[in-house]
């Protein structure tokens, strides 16, 4: 989501240690989603105070880029909009993930106005009603048009040094709308996203996602339309190469790796409670499902708050340098034991006219 800007930071200065750092600016969120791992526990939803994310600031020079986003909407923390201009100062590219329910001209002309520098929209549906039965609360037409309406103004704030955020799409497959995917395809660049992202489900924290994911996971799931998923992949990428559209295809490979992507990006969650984990997996007491059968009530792993230590005071701690020294070696550290960021699954690109991946079945 970021990448681009890393890179280019990378480039032209002095590489910084890390990719980036995400700071989940709140909990809160306007839906709810079938997907979001927030239904598997009791939660008091909150927002990151500012005093507690202007301890962080002298941290900041370590990152590339600032992810203000969790499992909560951005656009309902009033601060947002100071943390990204913030973030900037610190020399840090910054963004965030919405479901842009709320993207309105008001907050749309603050975003850029801040210089925002990418923005991922969820989207789980090319149908209406897809869409609401999966984004429980939310209104395809009414994000559609927000988005569009973002987009002139992306045109509007130009300047020579700002051509506004890189502006991504992320569509997490089910069985419920995988169906969607070539239409999804053809309405993201209607639209005007920059990429369109398709994804596997990253959280089984739930019976109920394990009845929906597309992915290989236990013997008694449901079993995958593997020559459906094909015909619909094949349908997405005639329509992106004729419309020119970067589209990013997941994989569907068995097994688990022991690479982690968060941890190569920097390894930094930091929670709205103040709470700091490696990721957002473990940043809150997530159940997770494990694909023996066996269930973890609560994988969170927590390193130290904010709110009572310094940053740097809680990076140095024996526990926090024992779990990095252990993804360094190689080996997995065991709060991660069936992960699904740890799956096979992650997107591959394949240079073309269009930038598509391959759905591909590999043996364990």
């Amino acid at each position: 989501m970021f990448g681009i800007y890393s890179r280019l930071r990378r480039m032209l200065h002095k590489p910084r240690p890390y990719r980036s750092i995400v700071i989940e600016s709140t909990d809160r969120c306007n839906l709810l989603c079938v997907t979001c791992p927030r239904l598997s526990y009791d939660y008091k939803p909150r927002d990151l105070a500012m005093e507690a994310f202007m301890k962080l600031v002298p941290a900041l020079k370590n990152y590339d880029n600032v992810d203000l986003t969790g499992w909560g909407e951005p656009l309902l923390h009033k601060q947002l909009f100071e943390m990204i201009r913030i973030s900037k100062e610190q020399g840090c590219t910054a963004g965030f993930i919405t479901n842009a329910t709320l993207l309105d001209d008001k907050r749309g002309r603050k975003l850029l106005e801040a210089q925002v520098n990418w923005m991922f929209v969820s989207i789980d549906g090319a149908d209406p009603g897809t869409f609401s039965g999966i984004r429980i609360g939310g209104d395809l037409g009414k994000v559609v048009n927000n988005v569009r309406h973002f987009v002139k103004l992306r045109e509007e704030y130009k300047t020579p040094t700002y051509h506004g955020p890189f502006l991504s799409t992320t569509f997490t497959m089910n069985r419920a709308n995988f169906a969607e995917v070539p239409a999804f395809v053809e309405l993201a660049s209607d639209i005007g996203f920059d990429q369109i992202h398709i994804k596997n489900q990253d959280v089984v924290s739930k019976p109920d996602d394990v009845e929906q994911i597309l992915f290989t996971f236990s013997d008694d799931q449901p079993s995958i339309p593997y020559d459906e998923l094909e015909a619909k992949f094949n349908e997405a990428r005639l329509v992106a190469e004729e419309r020119g559209a970067r589209l990013l295809l997941p994989t569907f490979e068995y097994g688990f790796t022991n690479t982690c992507v968060p941890m190569q990006q920097g390894g930094v969650y930091v929670a709205a409670t103040g709470d700091i984990s490696p990721c957002v997996n473990l940043g809150h007491p997530t159940p997770r499902m494990i694909p023996d059968g066996s269930y973890i009530k609560n994988s969170g792993l927590v390193f130290g708050n904010i709110h009572k230590d310094s940053f740097e005071t809680i990076w140095n701690t024996s526990t926090w340098t024992t779990f990095r020294d252990e993804f360094g070696r190689g080996v997995v550290p065991s709060a991660c034991e069936g992960c699904q960021l740890l799956r096979k699954s992650e997107f591959h690109l394949v240079e073309g006219n269009a930038k598509t991946a391959t759905l591909r079945e590999v043996a364990v």
